[in-house]
């Protein structure tokens, strides 16, 4: 008798153990499960506020909306609710600054007596000048100044106009018209740095220049037509030039890059030698490295910082 006592004491034994064991996996699982939720909620929020904040710092450089509602807005197709959020534009008008949170409801854990949790995600998005410009580099230079939104301007100059045989004419990833010509059709593929040097491609070069402009404006069939203050950024008049220190330099010479700019082409004016490219001053986002130091030229970027 007293065997078989000791083995249904065994038997109960162990079933008691299974038991523990079964309740510590099923409360290690709960808890694994409710973390990957947490997790999957946390990488949404963070995506949800990261592009919220760039949106916004992006219509804050346009000016063409209010970056608080396109803030608003990004959050609430994301599913974030925006008024759990908060949203500054910072002090030097330049960028903009979010915080979110949500709340997630628990699965399992709800169990083990715990019923939610709180998700917290900050942005803060910064307009900076652009530094360097990876591709797309039109083949003129403009020298370093106070440029004036909207305003027109000559990229490059007429026959008699220049300095020692330069027009505002550059030598990018190789020299004549052929490579000039290129250049202005499709952009210099090539990288180019503020603090870099360029070599200027001196002589009028009338012939690809006006054969060359007078297709980018062809090819501009947007309607209504692009002007300074509404356009296609992807718009074939669009073009991104080089700020230089001076243009006063004689024959083939470098010069030095002092940033980038962009600028609304007009079509070529002047005959012969005489022909003179001009463009309008617009403010404009690239790709490109970025410094918050680096002087605006009116072409930037947009740059996460948080």
């Amino acid at each position: 008798m007293k065997r078989i006592n000791v083995i249904r004491s065994r038997k109960g034994t162990t079933l008691v153990l299974y038991v523990i064991m079964f309740s510590v996996i099923a409360a290690c699982a709960s808890i694994v499960i409710d973390i990957g939720v947490v997790a999957y909620k946390k990488a949404d929020t963070v995506k949800a506020t990261d592009a919220a904040a760039l949106a916004s710092a992006q219509s804050l450089f346009y000016g063409d909306e209010n970056p608080v509602v396109v803030a608003t807005e990004y959050l609430e197709k994301n599913g974030v609710d925006p008024d759990d959020a908060q949203i500054n534009i910072l002090d030097d008008g330049k960028g903009i600054s979010i915080k979110t949170k949500i709340e997630v409801s628990y699965l399992f854990a709800k169990l083990l007596g715990f019923d939610s949790g709180e998700i917290k995600a900050n942005a803060t998005a910064k307009v900076m000048g652009v530094t360097s410009v990876f591709k797309d580099i039109r083949p003129f230079a403009i020298e370093d100044q106070e440029f004036e939104f909207g305003k027109l301007y000559t990229l490059k100059e007429g026959g008699g106009s220049g300095s020692n045989g330069n027009y505002g004419c550059l030598a990018l990833g190789g020299s004549g018209a052929c490579n000039y010509r290129f250049n202005i059709l499709n952009g210099y593929d090539g990288e180019l740095k503020v603090g870099d040097y360029v070599e200027t491609e001196p002589g009028n070069m009338s012939n690809p220049t006006k054969s060359s402009i007078n297709e980018l404006v062809n090819d501009c069939d947007h309607c209504p037509e692009c002007t300074y203050s509404s356009f296609d950024p992807e718009c074939s008049r669009i073009i991104t030039v080089v700020i230089v220190d001076s243009l006063d330099v004689n024959g083939r010479s470098s010069v030095q890059i002092r940033g980038f700019a962009s600028f609304l082409v007009k079509a070529v004016t002047g005959q012969g030698n005489k022909c003179i490219v001009e463009g309008y001053f617009v403010k404009n986002i690239t790709q490109g490295e970025l410094s918050e130091g680096q002087k605006d030229y009116g072409l930037t970027g947009v740059r996460l910082t948080e």
